[in-house]
């Protein structure tokens, strides 16, 4: 119990400086060097990423960049809750953002440690299923801490989806996105899938007769290109 409450005082939160990524809080997301970038979503769900901090001093530092708006009006109550636990979760701490100027930002800083730690870190949206709310952050992890490179070199868009688009107005059902570049339904369509752009993760898509050109966002779906709040195919949290 002790060495769990030398963890706990590790991280205390103060007001600072500050790509979401995965869905799955057993298999989070791996931050890379420098700004990471993602689209908390209260329609998709909570966002999980994970680093190491190292003998040394540390910080972690998330910012609200582009909140969700409601017709052009920012909504009160969106907040977005950020979580940093140990690997084994015996320990947590948590801090609260807001758009608003003065509490759009928070840091994680950690004092002098004598051992590696891997650390898992959430980014959840508000607790709301019928009215988008959420929007763009950051987060940047800095100081001496260690990162995994991405476990799997297979293109990101090769999993299945929930779509929220119809082949005219007909459902698809769930949607695969298959290794060969071939689609399938659940309802019976099949397609085809290319990349178009590997930079922006951009694809060209052919289901049936309806071709549409879409992007990938870690942890959200395919989106409309420079439309992030328009899911076409939303991925599956699961």
């Amino acid at each position: 119990m002790r060495k769990v409450s030398l963890l706990i005082t590790v991280f205390f939160l103060a007001m600072g400086y500050a790509s979401a990524q995965s869905l799955k809080p057993a298999d989070p997301y791996p931050l890379k060097a420098g700004i990471n970038q993602g689209t908390s979503d209260s329609l998709v769900g909570t966002h999980y990423w994970y680093f190491y901090v190292t003998p040394g001093n540390n910080t972690l530092r998330v910012r609200f960049k582009n909140p969700t708006t409601l017709y052009g009006s920012e909504l009160s109550n969106n907040v977005l809750t950020i979580t940093v636990t140990d690997e084994n979760r015996n320990w947590k701490a948590t801090k609260f953002i807001k758009s608003s100027r003065n509490e759009n930002e928070a840091t994680f800083v950690s004092k002098k440690l004598d051992q590696k730690i891997k650390l898992i870190v959430s980014i959840a949206p508000p607790n709301q299923s019928l009215i988008r709310m959420g929007g763009d952050y950051e987060i940047e992890a800095t100081g001496d801490v260690a990162f995994d490179e991405v476990k799997s070199a297979t293109d990101p868009i090769i999993r299945t989806y929930d779509p929220k688009v119809m082949h005219y107005s007909e459902s698809y059902g769930a949607t695969k996105f298959l290794p060969d570049g071939k689609i399938e339904t659940a309802t019976g369509f099949s397609g085809t899938w290319k990349l178009f752009d590997r930079e922006n993760r951009i694809y060209t898509v052919v289901i049936g007769s309806i071709r549409y050109s879409l992007q990938y966002l870690p942890g959200y779906g395919l989106v409309r290109p420079g439309e992030p709040n328009i899911i076409e195919f939303q991925e599956l949290r699961r």
